[in-house]
Parts: structure tokens; sequence; C-alpha cells
């Protein structure tokens, strides 16, 4: 029974780098071949947020930047494996849709063309840099 015991957390952490690398080829992988970013982002915070990148939910998991490039989204680090950081130009935000789902309102920013991947926000974390992609999405 003791030998299970010293199985355990090597199969656990298993399970967990199996899990990250599933969830990121749901969405994260695509916008990371796109717009991966090595450099330190220098920008507003807005914080940990919950998002969904096409049919993954990432809840409290990814960290929201903006400038006046653009979005830098980047995880946790507990998911930080096969996640490597992003920066979305304002530009390749093609369309913010709101979308009604019972008492929410969340927005949808469809992003690349051709497209890329559809990042589910709530509209109060939009809110906090609708004034800069607004400015920013004139000049696209």
């Amino acid at each position: 029974m003791t030998n299970l015991s010293y199985f355990f957390p090597i199969l656990f952490v298993g399970m967990w780098i199996l899990v990250t690398f599933i969830i990121s080829k749901f969405g994260w992988a695509d916008l990371a071949a796109k717009y991966k970013v090595e450099d330190t982002f220098i920008g507003s915070r807005i914080g940990i947020i919950s998002a969904s990148i096409n049919s993954a939910n990432y809840r409290n998991a990814i960290i929201l930047k903006y400038n006046e490039e653009g979005i830098y989204l980047k995880t946790i680090f507990l998911f930080r494996l096969f996640h490597d950081p992003i920066l979305i130009p304002w530009k390749e935000i093609k369309e913010v849709r709101g979308k009604k789902f019972l008492f929410f309102n969340p927005k949808q920013l469809i992003v690349g063309s051709p497209f890329v991947a559809t990042i589910t926000i709530s509209s109060s974390t939009f809110s906090k840099f609708e004034t800069d992609y607004l400015l920013h999405s004139i000049s696209k």
C-alpha cells in the first residue's frame, strides 16, 4: 500500500500536464501561434479574470492587461504550461458582440481575419478597456 502513496503524486502531475495540454488546444494554441509575445508587457492591469476561449473555460485563470498596442493575456502559474503569453493587437479584434444569456450579458471578442478565436469575457471586464478599444479600433 505504501508503494501506491508514492505513485499518486506522479499520476496527479501527469494528469495535470495532460489536462493543461488538452485545454490549450481548444483555442489558446491558435492564439499563441499568431500572437505569442516574449517581451515583458507594460500596460494597465485589469487583474485576474474569467474568460472563455472558443470552448475552453478559464475561470479566474487569466491575467489581463492592455495598452496602446492591444490586450495582453497570460494564464496564472498553474496553467502556464502550454499557454504562452499573448498580445492581441487592437486591429486584430474584428468584432465585439453582446451575447445575452439569462441575467448575464458577456462580450465576445472575435479575433483575427481569417478567424483565429472567440474570446468571451464579462461585460464589466470589457468596460474597463472599452474606451481604449474604441479609440484604437477607429484607426483600423
